[in-house]
């Protein structure tokens, strides 16, 4: 998010001052057992993380357990394409992961079978020493069994107000980006200076079991905001956090894309000077974070994903995925692999978010799920007509509360000004059997009432999935300000005309 948005965010905001923490409400974490599980090691990981492995095939014991060669992902897609996993864990060295890696996995998990969206959905577990990666997993394994208490509270943790002095501190008990998760659990914000975080600032973070970290950022610190040295003294809760800066997922060799020279510039973080390693020593169950850098709204999508599904981390992750590929008219991006000198690369603006929204990951356990109250009311109602040849499907806005999941976050032809946002309605759809090849899908129409909304088709696709078949179809739709048009009205309405195959008619 560039600064002056976030600038334009903050005038946005009404303070005003938190209120104490519920009393003795705690949200009960599990596993989803009720998928298929594999885990995977690198070979070194294989050998240097024995504990954090004896501890995940504890908490899996039907899981079966393989090796593979990260320099030779084909000897990770074989095992894939033979197990079908729905969730992945895999196990994996500072050193053996980076950008390229996260869109190597990426791309090969998109083509275990024809669909072009990922067919598993994974966390990885690392740490900077074997003993650290397996107190990573002994925490989500005492999570698990109610042996640690996760607050029900969710702290929004904004990056650096660019308008407020230095030592500006501030907390309020809402929050702009995801208003509708405060419906069902306690929800505060946290504001600061360009001064970097105050031990104050710290304090505040305790009792809360989801957190997210806002602002730039690289992989030794959120810009003007929390350093890899802070996170070691934070007295955080057992909780899951979600990043939405720039690199902070980072656990060693990063690429700075633009030199002086017009070059690509390759870097190492130490791993005492890791934001997202010293995170993972701290009391986390699980962290979400990119590996290069970064888009700020996805994140909030994935929160907002999360409560409004009750998703795992993995579907959650996934879902991030699911939008790259809607993103980029249906089909994942193609990524060239950085190197140290070569030339900058000449993405576009759109590109740039893309990718970098696809080097997000999971480090944890993909399989857990934070169990709180969180059944808020859906953003959609959708309708299915079946028709001889076709179906008519409607999207109808349910709940304007969602703020990021009606955000295009990659494209801004249809938006208020230039580098902001579109609107837009993503939404999947259970197709039936004679429907599961569309040849085509239209627009048929956008409007608030009598009011029509301009609108574009941006992309779609058919996943296959467990021997189902689901239609993803993205709308973009004109906004009007930041998170705001016609479509943000209860009852605003989207028509969808699937035309299926002449072979399936």
């Amino acid at each position: 998010m560039n600064k002056k948005t976030f600038g334009v965010l903050f005038l946005i905001i009404t303070f005003s001052m938190c209120s104490g923490t519920k009393n003795n409400q705690v949200i009960q974490a599990e596993l989803d057992q009720s998928r298929s599980f594999l885990i995977l090691s690198t070979d070194k990981a294989s050998q240097e993380y024995k504990d954090a492995l004896k501890e995940s095939l504890a908490l899996h014991p039907e899981a079966d357990s393989k090796t593979f060669d990260p320099h030779d992902l084909s000897t990770a897609e074989s095992i894939l394409k033979k197990h079908l996993p729905y969730y992945t864990q895999v196990f994996i060295l500072p050193q053996e992961l980076d950008v390229n890696f996260g869109w190597d996995w990426l791309t090969m998990t998109a083509r275990l079978d024809e669909d072009p969206f990922v067919d598993t959905r994974t966390g990885f577990i690392t740490g900077a020493t074997p003993e650290d990666a397996a107190d990573f997993v002994r925490r989500i394994s005492k999570a698990v069994s109610g042996g640690l208490q996760i607050p029900l509270k969710m702290i929004d943790n904004l990056g650096p107000n660019q308008q407020a002095g230095q030592n500006f501190f501030k907390r309020f008990s809402h929050s702009v980006f995801i208003p509708v998760i405060g419906e069902k659990m306690k929800l505060e914000s946290l504001s600061h200076g360009t001064g970097g975080i105050s031990q104050d600032h710290l304090d505040s973070m305790k009792g809360a079991g989801l957190i997210h970290f806002g602002g730039h950022g690289h992989p030794h610190q959120i810009d003007q905001g929390m350093t890899a040295e802070q996170i070691l003294i934070a007295e955080l809760s057992p909780c899951v956090c979600f990043s939405g800066a720039c690199y902070t997922g980072v656990v060693g060799t990063y690429y700075e894309m633009f030199s002086p020279q017009g070059t690509v510039m390759e870097k190492t973080v130490p791993g005492d000077d890791s934001f997202c390693l010293n995170l993972l020593k701290n009391s986390i169950i699980g962290y979400l974070a990119s590996l290069h850098p970064d888009h700020g709204i996805p994140v909030y999508q994935e929160m907002e994903y999360m409560a409004l599904k009750g998703a795992s981390l993995g579907e959650v992750i996934k879902y991030t995925y699911d939008g790259v590929v809607l993103g980029n008219r249906g089909q994942l991006p193609k990524f060239e692999p950085l190197s140290q000198g070569i030339s900058s690369p000449s993405w576009t603006p759109t590109e740039v978010m893309l990718k970098g929204t696809a080097s997000r990951v999971l480090f944890g356990d993909p399989s857990l799920k934070l169990l709180p109250a969180l059944a808020v009311e859906k953003p959609l109602d959708i309708t299915i007509e079946p028709k001889q040849e076709k179906l008519i499907i409607g999207a109808i806005m349910n709940n304007p509360e969602y703020k990021s999941l009606f955000t295009d976050t990659y494209h801004d032809d249809l938006a208020f000004q230039k580098n902001m946002f579109n609107d837009r309605a993503l939404f999947e759809v259970k197709l039936p059997p004679v429907f599961k090849s569309p040849s085509s899908v239209k627009v048929l129409g956008a409007a608030n009432g009598p009011t029509r909304i301009k609108y574009k088709l941006r992309g779609w696709a058919v996943e296959k999935d467990r021997g189902n078949y689901f239609l993803w179809v993205q709308v973009d739709l004109a906004s009007t300000g930041y998170m705001q048009s016609e479509w943000r009205n209860k009852g605003a309405a989207v028509g969808i005309e699937v035309i299926q195959t002449e072979a399936d008619i």
